[in-house]
This record gives structure tokens, C-alpha cells and sequence, in this order.
């Protein structure tokens, strides 16, 4: 995993005894929540980045597209 280094967050005190009587391992319960969270944000930004090339990219026409696949199965 790497090393860990702190990160500190607040919740309301009434929160925090209700956190007590749940057997939970928070550290890990938010370790997990944090590392879903960031794959989240990477893949949308990645479909973002996907999107904006698409959008650049010209149309290739089928009768292309067709020749490039017989030239590729000759090839073989």
C-alpha cells in the first residue's frame, strides 16, 4: 500500500459516539471510500479526455474502414 500519512476530518460530536458503538474499521472503511472515489473522478476525466478527441477526429468513411480490414486480413 505505501506509506500512510495522516488526514484529519471533523464531524459533529454526536456523530462521532454513534461511530463508537458501530464495530467498524474507519480507518479502512474511509481508505476505501477515498480510493473508489478517486478511481471514480480519473475514469471521468479520462471519458472527458476521450470525448474531446472524438470530437477532433474526423469520420472515416466504411469504404475505408473496409479497405483497411482486407488489407489486414491479407497481411496475415
Amino acid at each position: 500500500m505505501g506509506k500512510l500519512v495522516n488526514v484529519t476530518v471533523k464531524v459533529p460530536e454526536e456523530l462521532r459516539e454513534q461511530m463508537r458503538k458501530v464495530k467498524t474499521d474507519w480507518g479502512e472503511y474511509l481508505r476505501e471510500t477515498i480510493r473508489a472515489k478517486v478511481r471514480e473522478e480519473m475514469a471521468k476525466e479520462a471519458a472527458e479526455r476521450l470525448e474531446a478527441i472524438r470530437r477532433r477526429a474526423k469520420a472515416v468513411p466504411t469504404e475505408v474502414l473496409v479497405a483497411w480490414l482486407r488489407e489486414e486480413r491479407e497481411g496475415r
